[in-house]
Order: C-alpha cells, then sequence, then structure tokens
C-alpha cells in the first residue's frame, strides 16, 4: 500500500480505529491517469463540533490528488473551531464567522471555488473510501454533467439504509413530485452550479432539492 496523508495530518480529537482514523485511500489507485480533474468540496458547518473531524479525515484521506477543500463555519461556539485550527495546514480555505445559515455558507465556498467537480458535504456527513476516486474516474470515463452515487444512511442506534442516488424522471412534473435527490452523493460540473448562481438562499433545508427542480 502506498500512503498518503496518514502519517503526516495531525492525531484526532477522537482516539477512534478504521475508517477514517488510522486507514487511507492507497495512493496507486490514482496511478490510472496523470491528470485528474479537481474537485472542490465545501463543508458548510455550524456546531457540529462531535461530527466534523469525522467529514474533514474522511475528505482528506481520499488522499485525492487534485483536492480544493473549503470550509465555511457560521460561528460555532462548541469544539468546531479547536478542531478546524488543528486540520486549517491541510485544508484551502476555512472561515469561522456568523453567516445567514447553510445555504449562504454553501455559496459563500463556492465563490472561493475553483474546481471542476463540485460537491457540499455536510458536517455531520463523511465519505467512504475510494469515493472520490470513483466519482471522478465516472466523470473521465463518461460524458455527463452529474454523477450520482448510492449512500449510506445511519440512524441514531448506527442501523443503516442504502439509497441508490439521485433520481430524474421523463418530465419536469413527475421529477417535481417523484424525483429525488441524494445530495451527498451527488456530484456536479462546477461551471453548472456557476450557470445556476449557486443554491437559492431562502432555502435552508431544502435547498438541495429547489437545485434539483432547477437543474
Amino acid at each position: 500500500m502506498s500512503f498518503g496523508l496518514l502519517e503526516i495530518l495531525p492525531s484526532p480529537l477522537k482516539r477512534e480505529l478504521g475508517w477514517p482514523w488510522n486507514k487511507e485511500t492507497d495512493t496507486n489507485v490514482y496511478k490510472d491517469y496523470i491528470d485528474w480533474p479537481k474537485i472542490s468540496v465545501i463543508t458548510p458547518s455550524f456546531n457540529q463540533g462531535r461530527f466534523i473531524e469525522t467529514t474533514i479525515r474522511s475528505v482528506l484521506l481520499q488522499n485525492y490528488p487534485n483536492l480544493e477543500y473549503i470550509v465555511i463555519d457560521g460561528g460555532s461556539t462548541d469544539e468546531t473551531f479547536e478542531i478546524l485550527k488543528n486540520y486549517e495546514r491541510n485544508l484551502t480555505h476555512w472561515v469561522s464567522e456568523k453567516d445567514e445559515g447553510q445555504s449562504n455558507a454553501i455559496n459563500k465556498g463556492l465563490e472561493k471555488c475553483t474546481g471542476y467537480i463540485f460537491n457540499w458535504l455536510n458536517s455531520d456527513d463523511y465519505y467512504e473510501p475510494l469515493a472520490l476516486y470513483k466519482v471522478a474516474k465516472a466523470f473521465l470515463d463518461n460524458e455527463c454533467d452529474i454523477v450520482s452515487a448510492g449512500e449510506r444512511h445511519f440512524d441514531e442506534r448506527g442501523n443503516s439504509l442504502f439509497r441508490t442516488g439521485s433520481t430524474l424522471k421523463e418530465n419536469f412534473s413527475e421529477t417535481l413530485y417523484c424525483g429525488h435527490i441524494d445530495q451527498p452523493s451527488t456530484f456536479w460540473k462546477k461551471d453548472i452550479l456557476d450557470f445556476l448562481e449557486g443554491v437559492n438562499e431562502k432555502y435552508n433545508y431544502l435547498m438541495d432539492a429547489e437545485l434539483w427542480v432547477r437543474y
């Protein structure tokens, strides 16, 4: 196995085993291509200190060779600031200041993104190993605007439910009522988000669904 960031990342505040604590994506997988497209990931956050270190490490330990990772925190009062300071040299950009909610945070991050592929990953979600490798390879191997993967949802007891990814129906009306977006596992070409002018800041909880309908 070829190692990447695991040995040089800060020691985690949590002492846990497994992914993404003492395991990482083997960097050898990226030998398939020389020019990997830049992936921009934004994590909007507010008082999610008990989760956000998992989120951050799951992004960084993808060992993706062309990653832009931005965290926009809304001025958390828990341990989030300490965690962000701990990882700041591994982040492309981060800020912790009052904002107007999740949608505003996403748009603030979008203004700083320069990647070809874009996703936002909330601070209580995380990527599984090889996630960014598989997404980038799907974009490289197919002519597409969006790549949507399956995603696993966990309840408070740790039980999981697998969902198969975002769906579009045959027409606008059916998509509006029956289609859905699995946002954490749906990756966009960044220029589409620019064309759509980001997420609608009137919404802080349904902005992903509203964005999907506009697309």
